[in-house]
């Protein structure tokens, strides 16, 4: 037997949705998170609105692919029997575009007839794939980059309320190393939404007077 091994370009496939030329919540969470610290120099390669980037670095591309392929896994086959509708169309809102990862429909049953009243309202769902620890992750109070995006996400589809989907690579880390998915139910005040997206707002109105 003889082996040899060889190397296998890595590329990123394009996205679900077509995303439109412009300033994307992305792009503004990832500036934001860069200057407050929470994203490391080694996790990025440039800091920019624009939504085109390049990425080069195998880790990173490697990154993005482990979570792409769990989304078009878990979305189709396991939430959509939940009334999850896989990559709905983009939001936009203020001319910043928004790409949530899956929508539903809830229904809350008033008594306030005999019959009662039902009242829908929109579901927002985010899915991980993260090698952060359980321990880490915590409460979620921690974790802005995920909030922030969610937040966003709820001001465009005029919600609440929202799901957040992680799938824990390496557990908590303890051994023996287990992935697990852990599933949070979110509803946010008014005032939450409101803040975040003044911020996410106001950062790219700075941002691009800084351009001119």
């Amino acid at each position: 037997m003889t082996v040899k091994e060889i190397s296998i370009p890595l590329t990123l496939p394009p996205p679900k949705v077509a995303r439109s030329k412009g300033v994307h919540l992305s792009a503004i969470i990832r500036c934001i998170a860069i200057e407050m610290g929470i994203l490391k120099p080694e996790w990025i390669e440039e800091s920019s609105l624009a939504d085109s980037r390049i990425i080069t670095v195998p880790t990173a591309i490697l990154r993005i692919l482990i979570g792409l392929a769990w989304e078009q896994l878990y979305i189709p086959e396991i939430l959509s029997h939940e009334g999850v509708l896989d990559h709905p169309d983009e939001m936009c809102l203020d001319d910043v575009y928004m790409s949530p990862d899956g929508e539903s429909v809830s229904v809350i049953i008033t008594p306030t007839t005999a019959v009662g009243d039902r009242i829908g309202y929109t579901v927002i769902h985010e899915v991980k794939a993260t090698y952060k620890s359980l321990k880490t992750v915590g409460d979620l109070t921690s974790q802005w980059m995920w909030l922030a995006q969610i937040k966003g996400y709820c001001k465009g589809a005029r919600t609440t309320f929202a799901v957040l989907h992680v799938l824990f690579l390496c557990g908590d880390y303890s051994y023996p190393i287990t992935p697990v998915n852990k599933v949070w139910e979110l509803e946010f005040t008014q005032k939450e939404i409101d803040e975040n997206w003044d911020l996410m707002r106001d950062y790219r109105d700075e941002k691009l007077r800084e351009r001119t």
